[in-house]
Order: C-alpha cells, then sequence, then structure tokens
C-alpha cells in the first residue's frame, strides 16, 4: 500500500483567548468530513483517475498519483494534488501511453504507480509493476523526475535481479533507506528489495512470507516495529486482509492475522497515511474497491486505523472527520 508542527504558537495561545489569535484558533477548528463510496471528481467536476494510490506529503500539500483507468487497459499514470484528502486538483500525467516510452500502450502497462521522494539526489522517483497484457512479463519499472510535477524518465526497467514481480509497493524507513516490496515468482511470495542510495535501482532481496500468495504489501513503522497489510491473490476480488507485524523488515514477522470482514470491506490496502498533528498522529487506511462498477469507477476508501503492541482496529466507516491541524479524528457529527 509521508509534517509541520507548530509548538511556538501552541505555547503562546496557552495565555490568551481565542479572540487573541482568531486565526490560530479557526485552524485548529477545521474538521473535514470523509465520505466512502462516491466517485472523487476534482474542483472542475473530473473524475479522478488514480487508482492503486501512491501518496507523498510536501508541507501542507498531499499529492496523489495512480492508475488512469479511463482506458481500462492502457492506463497512463496522473498525479494530484490537495490539502484535505478530499478536494483534489489535477496537476498533468506524469507518465503516458506512448510518449514517456515507447513501450508503454504497445508491448507494456503500469500499475500500482507509488511515489518517493529522494533527500540526497532532490529527485521524485516512481516504482511500479511494468506489465504486459499477459501478465507474461512481471516485471517492474523505476522513473524519475527533478520535480514532482516535472518530465518523468524510464530509468530502469526488468525483473528485479532477475525475479518475476507483479504487484508492488515502496516503503522509506525512518533513515532513509527505500525499499520496494513486490509478490514474486508467480505470486507464491513477497520480496523485499532494498534499493540503492539513488532509489533508482535494486541491490538486495529478500524472501518474506514463502507460499502464502500474498499481494498489496502496505507497511506502516511505530516506534521499533513495522506492521504489514496485505491481501491474498483472487485478482480484482476482494479478499481477507491480513495484517503481520515485526521489529526486523527482513525477518521475524508474525504469523498473518485476519483484520476487518472477510472481504476487507470490499478493498484492497494502497496505503497507510500517517496524518501527524499538533495533539496526536492518526492512520489512514487508504484501499482500492475495485471495478465498482469497473474500472474506471473503481472507488477509494480511507478510513482510520489505530494500532496495538501487536494487532490493529480495522473498521470501516462510511464517513468520519478528521483535523489535519491537530491530528484527531472523530465519528461524523
Amino acid at each position: 500500500m509521508k509534517h509541520i508542527i507548530l509548538p511556538v504558537l501552541i505555547v503562546a495561545m496557552t495565555l490568551t483567548s481565542c479572540s487573541a489569535s482568531k486565526i490560530f484558533c479557526n485552524q485548529q477548528n477545521e474538521w473535514t468530513t470523509i465520505t466512502n463510496g462516491n466517485l472523487w471528481l476534482t474542483k472542475n467536476g473530473d473524475t479522478v483517475q488514480a487508482h492503486a494510490p501512491g501518496f507523498l506529503k510536501i508541507k501542507e500539500t498531499w499529492y496523489m498519483i495512480g492508475e488512469d483507468r479511463s482506458r481500462e487497459w492502457r492506463p497512463d499514470v496522473n498525479l494530484y494534488s490537495s490539502k484535505d484528502l478530499q478536494n483534489w486538483t489535477f496537476e498533468k500525467k506524469i507518465i503516458e501511453n506512448g510518449v514517456t516510452s515507447p513501450e508503454l500502450g504497445t508491448r507494456r502497462m503500469i500499475e500500482r504507480a507509488k511515489l518517493l521522494y529522494n533527500k540526497k539526489t532532490k529527485r521524485y522517483v516512481v516504482w511500479c509493476h511494468w506489465e504486459s497484457s499477459n501478465y507474461g512479463a512481471s516485471e517492474a519499472a523505476c522513473f524519475s523526475s527533478d520535480k514532482i510535477d516535472g518530465t518523468y524518465r524510464l530509468e530502469w526497467s526488468g525483473r528485479p535481479l532477475g525475479i518475476k514481480s507483479r504487484d508492488c509497493n515502496v516503503f522509506v524507513d525512518t533513515d532513509g533507506t527505500a525499499y520496494f516490496i513486490s509478490t514474486t515468482e508467480e505470486n507464491q511470495h513477497l520480496g523485499l528489495f532494498r534499493l540503492s542510495e539513488d532509489y533508482l535501482s535494486v541491490v538486495e532481496h529478500t524472501r518474506l512470507f514463502p507460499w502464502q500468495r500474498r499481494e498489496a504489501p502496505a507497511i506502516v513503522k511505530l516506534g521499533n516495529k513495522y506492521f504489514m497489510f496485505s491481501s491474498a491473490c483472487t485478482g480484482w476480488a476482494p479478499n481477507q486482509c491480513k495484517l503481520s507485524w515485526s521489529e526486523n523488515l527482513k525477518e521475524g514477522w508474525s504469523p498473518l492475522e485476519n483484520i476487518g470482514d472477510n472481504k476487507a470491506f470490499r478493498t484492497q490496502p494502497a496505503a497507510i497515511l500517517e496524518i501527524k498533528g499538533t495533539k496526536t498522529t492518526t492512520f489512514l487506511y487508504v484501499g482500492d474497491r475495485w471495478k465498482d462498477p469497473n474500472l474506471a469507477q473503481s472507488k477509494t476508501i480511507i478510513f482510520p486505523v489505530s494500532f496495538t503492541e501487536t494487532s490493529c482496529d480495522f473498521q470501516y466507516r462510511n464517513s468520519f472527520e478528521i483535523n489535519f491541524k491537530t491530528g484527531e479524528w472523530r465519528e461524523e457529527k
């Protein structure tokens, strides 16, 4: 399937009333209602086409990339921006069939594009599933640009370290080390691929969950623990979401645990977003509700999740409210 706080202002406000700083109090009281089950629309009223989304937060702006399924089997990769994960602005197509690469739209298509930022090289990097029409290629690809809305160029494509690779995601650890995670060898295992320092190539592979047939991995780190969400391999049909945790990315993962209902509320994991605010941190699960009713109209579902030492409260909500300043969420009033 990633924060600016205002500690000085918070201290200053302890001795004043809201009337003394109306702007700040208004920001603290800004609650956004997130409603699930409908197509997302841009401010211009166009359908948001960013399926299997990947996210990157820059200052107060969320950027989202994903599959444009308006041409179902020739997806481009679109870039959108938002302050609240609800009101989206279309920025541009960052990867386009027949334009970014002549292979796209002919011999290859893209699925599950995910976005990274490399602080050392100051480049934006996209990793994705790079596939043929019959899913026989089983490859990955990497693109990069010096601007988030710039011109992306193909840096590499193929089977990472010679390993068949399909459904995928990315993860950046707290030390800046980046990983590409995908289902490998005909969907039998998950592969954890450590990326080079510039994020443009794969340098190491670790097999995870052998013979478990997991895909759509999404990792989040809390303290010294990693939590991974994943789904089974059932095509476009939803299935049981499972959770595992470990204190080491490369080993020691706990047995897979069922969370939520038996179809993950008709979703498949895409991302886990961290909303870090002045009061608390909320984690949001983002999932795809595929073919609802077709690929182009697949829905994006978001709801809050919380973690214990070894598990997760994974409960769907039709709607909820979130305060992006404080990091708090609440049931819709």
